[in-house]
Formats: C-alpha cells, sequence, structure tokens
C-alpha cells in the first residue's frame, strides 16, 4: 500500500512538469501535447479492439465466454503513448499513473460501474525490487482517490513466470496458468475494478479474474488499462 509520506512526496516534491516538452503545466501532459494524442473512439467494450462497425463486442469477444464484465482504457499503444508507458514503467516516473487515472476516472464514471473495491495485478518479487514499484499499484491508488473506492492487494505471484512479451499466445496461456494465490484474511465481496498498464493478449487479466472469482463471494469483475496493445 502506498504511504501517507509517499504520498506527501508525489504531491510536494514532483511539480507537474509534461512529460513531453518538459514545461510545467496542469498536468504531466500539457494541453498543446495532449491535442496531439490519439483517443479511442469505436471499440470493443469487452477488449477494447477498435470497432469499424456499428457493434459494442467484437466478433471473438462474442465467440467466448466473457471472463470479465466491463473493460475500459485510455489509449493504444502508439505514438506518444509509447513514450509515456516508457517512462511510467521504466523511467522511475510512477506519478504519471494519476494522469492515466485522471483520464480513466472520468470514463469509469461515465459507465457508471458500482466498484466496491480496486486491486491490481501483482509483479514478481524480483521486478518489484528491481523496479521499485509496481506501476499498476499507482495506477490503482490514483483511481482509488478518483473514484473515493477503497484500494489494496489481493493477489501474489506463487510461481516463477518467464516476460510474456518474449511468449506467443499459447506459451503466455501456460505460461499464466495457475501462476496467483490469493492474500489470506481478506473478506471482500460485490464488485472489484482490477488494474493493470497494459493490456496485450489479455492472459494475465484472464488469469487473475478467475483466481479472483474463484476465491471470493463477488458479484462483478471490471478490467481497467492504461493502454491497449493493438496485435
Amino acid at each position: 500500500m502506498i504511504s501517507f509520506f509517499e504520498n506527501f512526496l508525489l504531491d510536494v516534491l514532483f511539480p507537474k512538469k509534461c512529460v513531453f516538452c518538459g514545461r510545467y503545466s496542469e498536468g504531466f501532459v500539457c494541453k498543446n501535447c495532449l491535442k496531439k494524442l490519439k483517443f479511442p473512439e469505436y471499440y470493443c467494450l469487452s477488449c477494447g479492439q477498435p470497432l469499424t462497425v456499428d457493434l459494442q463486442i467484437c466478433y471473438n469477444c462474442n465467440k467466448e465466454e466473457r471472463i470479465w464484465d466491463g473493460y475500459e482504457f485510455v489509449a493504444y499503444y502508439e505514438d506518444g503513448w509509447k513514450d509515456i508507458i516508457s517512462l511510467f514503467k521504466f523511467k522511475n516516473k510512477p506519478y504519471i499513473a494519476d494522469f492515466f487515472s485522471q483520464i480513466g476516472s472520468e470514463k469509469i464514471l461515465r459507465k457508471k460501474w458500482k466498484i466496491d473495491y480496486i486491486t491490481y495485478v501483482p509483479l514478481s518479487y524480483k521486478t518489484l525490487k528491481e523496479r521499485g514499484y509496481n506501476q499498476s499499484e499507482y495506477l490503482a491508488y490514483f483511481l482509488s482517490k478518483s473514484l473515493k473506492v477503497a484500494y489494496g492487494p489481493l493477489l501474489y505471484l506463487k510461481k516463477n513466470i518467464k516476460p510474456q512479451k518474449t511468449l506467443n499466445l499459447k506459451e503466455r496461456e501456460e505460461n499464466m496458468m495457475n501462476a496467483f494465490g490469493v492474500i489470506e484474511n481478506r473478506e471482500i465481496n460485490g464488485n472489484i475494478l482490477l488494474v493493470d498498464d497494459v493490456y496485450t493478449t489479455g492472459t494475465t487479466l484472464k488469469e487473475c479474474t478467475r483466481t479472483l472469482k474463484k476465491s471470493f463471494n463477488l458479484d462483478k469483475v471490471y478490467i481497467f488499462t492504461a493502454v491497449r496493445v493493438l496485435i
């Protein structure tokens, strides 16, 4: 959990400079640079894939059993969004989560999802130690502030996994199978928002959702990610 002290450092010691042009602004992307970024308009409400016809759910999601109850994201992983994600994940700038959460919370509120608790996809101990923070936890934290919903960890990685980006779809599924356990002594019910930074094939999010549904008395699981990779 992010402490009061860490929150103080984020709010006071990190003034908001545009991550593109470096100018001080009201947010981490100034108004001029924000205009250059693309935002999705028509996309599948279950997986985020672009839709070119008057549909809400894409062909692939319609023919498969839907594991979660809704999906939302900020943008596709392309152009300037790649730079923002790189800074967010690998350049020690976790506070960029605030930028994503401001946009994300507005989109979530428009959907009128009833959310009782927010949690996030865990990192391996090795990755967390190397990076120093879990970027998905920061997303959950800032969404919690914006939506006024409690957040916290519910899952942990219980086995060693390979980096997903090096694997094909079948290998990803095998890699993530039974990869997560639940933190004991937590009583959670109702509707959960599960948060991650990037949605590629959805394999990790599906396994997390399965684990949550098996372990807690949940009505619905919603998904939010900062970006969606087009594949």
